[in-house]
């Protein structure tokens, strides 16, 4: 039995968004990142101006400013440690 894909185990249970769920998405994320090649990851912070924690601003893609990349090995599942909002956001972009 081949194992479920996230996008679609998220649209059929539809479940409430909590850190728990952010990070079940961030784990499968950079999965599907490794899985494709990807050496270097950076976090790509909420549209919304305002709607990322400090941890996640910190070091965040934004329109206005590049982030910290991130080996791809060492990239901690979302929402970073830290983070203080109730739903986090962000997620990971790949970057070269």
């Amino acid at each position: 039995m081949s194992e479920e894909n996230i996008y679609d185990w998220l649209a059929r249970v539809k479940p409430q968004m909590t850190h728990e769920v952010v990070q079940k998405v961030s784990k499968a994320k950079l999965a599907e990142l490794h899985n494709a090649g990807i050496k270097m990851v950076g976090v790509l912070a909420s549209p919304n101006s305002g709607e990322f924690c400090e941890a996640c601003a910190a070091i965040a893609y934004t329109r206005e400013e590049d982030g910290v990349k991130i080996e791809i090995e060492f990239a901690q599942p979302l929402p970073l440690p830290g983070c203080d909002r109730k739903l986090c956001m962000c997620e990971y972009i790949a970057v070269e």
